[in-house]
This record gives C-alpha cells, sequence and structure tokens, in this order.
C-alpha cells in the first residue's frame, strides 16, 4: 500500500486529535518521517527486485481507503479467477464425501451433528 508522505501526516494528525485512534500512534511515527525518502528508495528497490511473473507485487495508492480496497478486491479477482474451476472440482469433491459420511452416519442411527467426523481417506 502507498500512501503519500502528505496523507500520512494527515492520518497522524487525526489521530492524534481522536484519543479513541490514540492507540495506533508511536512516537516513531512521527520521528521517522524526516527518513520519507530514504523509506521510498527503499520501497522501490523491495519491488523492483522480488516482484516476478511468478509472484508479482503491486502498488496499490490508498490515500482514499476506497480506492485502495477496489483495487485490491480487483486485483485479487483477476488473479485468482483462472483457478476457479479447479477450486470448484475440488469443492464439489468434497462436498461428496461429506453427504456420503453423513449419509454413513444416518444409516447407523447417530446424530451427525454430534457424531466425532470419521478419519479422512
Amino acid at each position: 500500500m502507498y500512501i503519500s508522505y502528505e496523507e500520512q501526516e494527515k492520518r497522524l494528525l487525526a489521530r492524534q486529535a481522536d484519543k479513541t485512534k490514540a492507540w495506533k500512534l508511536s512516537s516513531a511515527d512521527w520521528a521517522e518521517r524526516k527518513y520519507w525518502n530514504d523509506y521510498q528508495e527503499a520501497y522501490g528497490d523491495a519491488l523492483s527486485r522480488c516482484s516476478t511473473n511468478e509472484a508479482p507485487w503491486y502498488i496499490v495508492p490508498a490515500n482514499r481507503k476506497w480506492y485502495r480496497s477496489l483495487l485490491v478486491a480487483r486485483t485479487l479477482v483477476s488473479t485468482l479467477r483462472p483457478y476457479k474451476k479447479e477450486w470448484q472440482a475440488r469443492l464439489v469433491k468434497r462436498g461428496e464425501r461429506e453427504l456420503a459420511r453423513i449419509e454413513k452416519l444416518q444409516q447407523v442411527g447417530d446424530n451427525p451433528v454430534e457424531a466425532k467426523p470419521l478419519l479422512r481417506s
């Protein structure tokens, strides 16, 4: 998540002013701001050195929380969508196994709600 220097200051001041959010504060938040440029450089280095095609990193602008949340959701959906059919197939198989177990429990007269789970195959 990336927030601007100005937005960070705005949020810190808001937390300072609201006693119910003061627990989120640390004096280090203010002290470390003098190293902002160094942190931004390290942030850029980490992204450029660690992001790969197999494990990409994303810069998410976070000054506006609603927009940040939208981008994170869109990124997750687009990243995970290719696996949907595989997950659905696994969930169907799991459901079939569990229904068969419940049926077995019911046939021997056990209450499936109170019964202990059978060992997984």
